[in-house]
């Protein structure tokens, strides 16, 4: 991933940059026209800030990728979700873009930046607050001053103006939507559906294991948390689990032989039988290998995130 963004941000005078604003209104993509005269100073501005916000953010030394199933980890990285069918927010993208005039101000939700180079195409998204459109509330005055030859005075400034912050929300790389905080996705953008499916996903992995008898605790796990999908997010830890793809016999001898896991879960008849959401968790921790054992010392870690050595 970081090689896709640096091919943006390693060469500027290669990249070309059109800048929309989203509206509430169709079509939600309209393209802001730069004048000529001004462009110079606006448009580079414009320029060599998202390309700043790249290499000190994105391409930052410590910077650090990872599936958006490890979301539940709440850790300070760039997590990946994957546009598909079922989960593609960012469509409009794609679509034909009108034309932003002054009368679309009120309706503005976002900037969107776009970096273009070789027929490729990087999306910068900026979440557009109240605050940053003054007037559009009607709950403060701003104010200019205007220099004439007796003096400064004020006047009031009654168009609105929109602010362009140095910060970017999130970035869209083909089919790749790249974020730190899901709140703009769930907030605006439907990701408690894209959490629904991969936990569902999930759910059915364990399924064809045949490891768990009552698969109905599972998605009532699932379904906790009034609609705040903190429980269904713990799930998507095990999406892509090492340890569902093992055989069922053989990996029941495992947790038999396991000092930690033996007797941890109910079972009955070679199966777990999920009575409490505590025997949910304690599955998840399981298939998520969260706890490790030093070769060394022998001393048993609880590990939130893992990275596999090389």
């Amino acid at each position: 991933m970081k090689e896709e963004i640096s091919f943006f941000a390693s060469e500027p005078s290669k990249c070309g940059l059109e800048v929309f604003v989203r509206t509430k209104t169709e079509p939600l993509m309209k393209k802001m026209a730069f004048h000529e005269g001004l462009k110079n100073n606006l448009y580079t501005s414009l320029k060599e800030m998202v390309i700043d916000i790249l290499q000190e953010k994105y391409l930052s030394s410590d910077a650090e990728y990872v599936s958006a199933d490890q979301i539940a980890d709440n850790q300070h990285k760039f997590y990946i979700v994957d546009q598909t069918d079922e989960y593609k927010p960012f469509a409009f993208l794609d679509s034909e873009p009108g034309k932003f005039s002054q009368k679309d101000i009120a309706d503005a939700t976002a900037i969107i930046f776009k970096l273009e180079r070789e027929g490729k195409s990087l999306w910068l998204y900026q979440q557009l607050w109240s605050m940053m459109i003054p007037n559009k509330s009607k709950k403060g005055l701003m104010a200019r001053i205007t220099r004439i030859e007796t003096g400064d005075y004020f006047e009031e400034m009654s168009d609105p103006l929109i602010t362009i912050a140095k910060k970017v929300d999130l970035l869209v790389i083909d089919e790749h939507i790249i974020i730190t905080d899901p709140s703009i996705l769930q907030r605006f953008f439907g990701f408690h559906d894209y959490i629904r499916i991969r936990a569902d996903r999930t759910i059915s992995n364990v399924v064809a294991t045949g490891i768990v008898s009552n698969i109905d605790k599972l998605s009532e796990y699932c379904n906790r948390g009034h609609g705040q999908a903190t429980y269904a997010k713990k799930l998507m830890r095990i999406a892509d689990s090492e340890v569902l793809r093992m055989p069922k016999d053989l990996l029941m001898e495992k947790i038999h032989e396991s000092s930690r896991w033996n007797g941890k879960i109910p079972e009955e008849n070679g199966r777990f039988v999920l009575k409490t959401y505590g025997d949910v968790e304690a599955l998840i921790d399981l298939l998520d290998e969260r706890y490790t054992r030093s070769d060394i010392t022998g001393t048993e870690y609880d590990t939130g995130v893992k990275k596999e050595a090389e």
